[in-house]
């Protein structure tokens, strides 16, 4: 049962101004959590270029009088990883005429002088389009009214900047180790390396080493091993460590089944017959007519007694890692 006044809306980042990308185009997600005393925004993003140039987060949103701006942070950008948690309480809610049903954009900006650049953003209505005039209203914020009001919340806590700063590296350690053994795998020129053969050893190590070990059948088999993931941008980052692609952040339906049941499988599958390895991706959804994640290479198992609302199996997904290609 949710607590009253309780909401979460999950949106997915597109680029929208190309050459802000770091070896592939970045894209990443937002996650809306309503309380009853407030509004927490939270930001993954990943492969975003960290040129030594601030990127700003801004919301855009209807209010009574007009629409409204609101630069709610600075993103911070690590080895391509970027994370971000601000939490809005009512008051400040209520001063800035923000309600979160009317959030029209979320924004990933690089401002400067007499330009702004968004390489991402996040359309919060399906039936929304960019507005390419708001660009002018942007490049002006001296103007906005929201503007003044982050500049008074940044001055109120200016004094615990630091502290604030140190939470969020804390809070991206993680994501930096991942992508600092991403480093190792690059040439001078800071393309991967030649060597692109799955690392099956160190990609089992990494799993256990950063997610909770698992066992979501009835039917445990020695021959699999599974882990618990709560986390996506620490799980792709891992398998772009250890040479395995796989599109999770540009599958909708991964995404959907990661927030709805609040974790995806990973696992290791080792046959006993022809010695082979398999990595496995288990999408959590309500029943086999739910989403499917790749429509050809998918196969059901349901699970009994599930501990995760009205899930009742999940589609699992068989990756080679002999050679890095799907299983039908």
């Amino acid at each position: 049962m949710e607590r009253p006044g309780y909401f979460r809306k999950y949106v997915i980042f597109e680029q929208l101004d190309p050459g802000f990308g770091a070896h592939r185009s970045p894209d990443g997600f937002a996650r809306l959590e309503g309380y009853r005393d407030g509004v927490a925004l939270a930001l993954q993003i990943r492969f975003l270029k960290d040129d030594g140039l601030p990127y700003t987060v801004i919301l855009i949103y209807d209010k009574d009088s007009g629409l409204g701006v609101f630069r709610v942070g600075t993103l911070q950008v690590v080895s391509m990883v970027g994370s971000f948690r601000k939490f809005l309480d009512n008051p400040t809610l209520k001063s800035l005429e923000l309600k979160p049903e009317k959030i029209k954009y979320i924004l990933i900006a690089s401002e400067q002088k007499d330009k702004i650049y968004i390489p991402l953003i996040a359309c919060c209505k399906k039936a929304e389009q960019w507005d390419e005039s708001l660009r002018d209203r942007l490049l002006h914020r001296e103007k906005t009214a929201e503007d003044r009001e982050d500049r008074k919340e940044k001055d109120k806590k200016g004094e615990h900047k630091e502290n604030k700063e140190s939470k969020e590296n804390k809070e991206n350690r993680e994501n930096r180790q991942a992508e600092a053994e991403t480093a190792n795998h690059r040439d001078n020129n800071g393309t991967k390396s030649s060597n692109n053969k799955v690392d099956d050893v160190k990609l089992e190590k990494m799993l256990k080493d950063t997610f909770e070990v698992m066992d979501p059948f009835s039917n445990p088999r020695h021959d699999y091993s599974w882990y618990k993931v709560n986390d996506i941008a620490k799980l792709s980052n891992i398998l772009y460590t250890c040479n395995l692609t796989i599109p999770l952040f540009a599958n909708p339906k991964i995404l959907v089944g990661l927030f709805k049941y609040r974790h995806l499988l990973a696992g290791f599958y080792r046959s006993d017959i022809n010695n082979l390895t398999y990595f496995v991706l288990g999408v959590p959804a309500k029943d086999e007519t739910d989403g499917k994640p790749f429509e050809n290479v998918c196969r059901w198992v349901s699970v009994e007694n599930s501990e995760f609302g009205d899930m009742t199996g999940y589609w699992l997904v068989y990756i080679s890692l002999r050679d890095g290609e799907f299983v039908s």
